[in-house]
């Protein structure tokens, strides 16, 4: 026989010499505990013990008795949303943009038709965006008036 310890639904904690199947072993801890054997559950290491399975416990194994309960959780009521979602801002393609920047001369010389952000951290090349009275950087911000 294995010695077991069984923690009882009021918490306390026996040894007990285990019978040789899991059905007699079931019905050993239900009359201790003064409830049918059919509303009883054995546990050990986090799996519970079937009456099916084979009795595999280790010498001074732990196990939990916990009783059957009925019913469950209130079923919650589904949410419902009174705003809608934001949409996101898609990005516009502009097909050819290039040629915004630039202009191809009719002598082949290519003039730029932005001007270039004077920043040191933006350097040559970082274009600034042209607004009907002003001129800004988009990635410092630097601004300058139209006179």
């Amino acid at each position: 026989m294995v010695q077991l310890f069984l923690k009882r639904t009021d918490g306390a904690v026996e040894c007990i010499n285990a019978p040789a199947t899991i059905t007699e072993l079931r019905s050993y801890v239900a009359e201790l505990e003064g409830v049918e054997a059919c509303d009883l559950r054995l546990s050990t290491a986090a799996y519970d013990l079937n009456d099916d399975e084979s009795f595999d416990l280790l010498e001074n194994s732990t196990l939990f008795a916990h009783l059957r309960l009925l019913g469950g959780g209130k079923k919650r009521k589904k949410k419902t949303y009174t705003k809608p979602k934001k949409i996101k801002h898609k990005k516009k393609k502009v097909p050819k943009a290039v040629f915004k920047f630039y202009e191809v001369k009719a002598d082949g010389t290519i003039e730029r038709l932005r001007k270039d952000c004077p920043s040191e951290t933006c350097g040559v090349g970082t274009f600034m965006a042209q607004h009907k009275d002003r001129r800004t950087c988009g990635k410092c911000g630097t601004t300058f008036k139209n006179p």
